[in-house]
């Protein structure tokens, strides 16, 4: 598994950075905010976005790692998209 790179993907927590898209979403759907703060709102959020599918990845590695038989193949499994 690749070692964090900085001490913000150290501390990084994934429901946290949802409750945060969740805000940075309703803040910029008031549709009150200047420009400038919007666009850095929304450079956040994709940020938060791409850490986000990054875990998730991580996380699906991880637990096809655990679903492995002892030669290291998969077991069968079911999408989780059906």
């Amino acid at each position: 598994m690749a070692q964090p790179t900085s001490k913000t993907e150290t501390n990084f927590k994934f429901e946290q950075a949802m409750a945060d898209i969740e805000g940075l979403v309703s803040s910029l759907e008031k549709g009150d905010m200047p420009l400038d703060k919007a666009l850095d709102a929304f450079e956040k959020g994709v940020l938060l976005v791409k850490q986000c599918q990054q875990k998730l990845q991580t996380a699906e590695l991880r637990v096809e790692k655990i679903l492995a038989d002892p030669n290291g193949k998969a077991t069968k499994t079911e999408s989780f998209t059906n």
